[in-house]
């Protein structure tokens, strides 16, 4: 017995081979598919159709971006205008500053003018009460003075600046002291002209 049940074993086999045989043809059986996704892959140029279909129905983001084209045109416009407007503020805060500066020129001229007559005027002064030799630098320093105020007359704000740039190059100590003494005497000129 034990022999039949061994051919039995063996028939059972063979019928589940073939049993099994079938379905691993089946298992085969897919590859068909593959035709099916190159018919997808043709499928996908049908979307390009579909996502500007998609676009038009989206009128949200096409009016945004009028609306940002629009802002940007209009922002430009205002910056080119703003720059005319400053660039025409800043013309004419040149030509006040100019006119006064030029003012206040022919102010100091007319001070430091005022300044050398009275020093003229006093050397006599000062001759009877401390003698020739002082009466003499009073004379002198009118001259200076005087020198000054003519040149301030005669020369323009750009020969000014131009001057006194190269007398400072050259010679910075009197430089410093100069712009003390002339700080001194604006602020008792200002001083002396709120009080009226």
């Amino acid at each position: 017995m034990p022999a039949r049940a061994a051919p039995d074993t063996t028939e059972e086999d063979k019928m589940m081979a073939k049993a099994a045989t079938p379905a691993t043809k089946k298992a085969a059986a897919p590859r068909p598919k593959a035709p099916a996704k190159a018919a997808a892959a043709k499928a996908a140029p049908a979307r390009k159709p579909a996502s500007t279909k998609a676009a038009k129905e989206h009128p949200i983001r096409d009016q945004l971006a009028v609306t940002r084209d629009t802002i940007k045109s209009e922002a430009s416009k205002k910056a080119a205008s703003l720059k005319q407007e400053a660039a025409a503020l800043k013309k004419q805060a040149t030509a006040s500053a100019r006119d006064a500066a030029t003012r206040g020129k022919d102010k100091a001229a007319e001070a430091v003018g005022s300044l050398a007559r009275l020093l003229e005027d006093s050397a006599g002064t000062v001759d009877t009460k401390f003698g020739k030799q002082y009466g003499d630098y009073a004379r002198s320093a009118a001259a200076t003075v005087a020198g000054l105020a003519s040149t301030l007359d005669k020369k323009d704000l750009d020969e000014l600046a131009a001057s006194t740039r190269d007398m400072v190059k050259k010679n910075p100590a009197i430089a410093v002291g100069a712009a003390t003494v002339i700080g001194f005497v604006l602020a008792r000129m200002l001083k002396g002209g709120s009080n009226d």
